[in-house]
């Protein structure tokens, strides 16, 4: 009877810290999903949202490289390459040492599946993006 009161303590002590770990992960994800996902609304049709907006969510290094300019060059470039964005869910969420990794599946019109990975620092700015066509097997579909 002991040995269960005590393994039933032990699993109550580690259910709560485990809880308490885990408690600003969410914030940190709702934060990095408005911006990943204003950055999708993008490529999904009307309104489109403007630079400034989504820039907004960009980290200082980011916003050197990815200009209005080459921003709209960015635009056309996927439109071209996968066409017509369909839908895009959250696939996963990984956190590392310096860098947060957002992941959704899209799908567009001329790819099935493709995969969008946001990177953001510590401070919830993305500082990476890429969009990356996902192979399925012929005998998978």
């Amino acid at each position: 009877m002991r040995k269960f009161f005590i393994m039933a303590i032990v699993t109550c002590l580690m259910m709560i810290c485990s809880v308490g770990l885990a408690a600003n992960d969410h914030k940190d994800l709702g934060k990095q999903q408005q911006v990943a996902e204003r950055f999708i609304d993008v490529f999904d049709g009307e309104p489109v949202p403007m630079y400034s907006q989504v820039s907004a969510g960009f980290s200082v290094n980011l916003k050197k490289v990815v200009t209005e300019k080459t921003f709209a060059e960015l635009q056309k470039q996927v439109r071209v390459k996968f066409g017509t964005m369909k839908e895009a869910k959250l696939f996963s969420y990984q956190r590392f040492d310096q860098v947060d990794r957002v992941t959704y599946v899209a799908s567009f019109s001329k790819e099935k599946l493709v995969s969008m990975i946001f990177a953001f620092d510590k401070q919830n700015k993305l500082v990476d993006f890429a969009f990356t066509p996902v192979q399925q097997e012929e005998g998978k579909k």
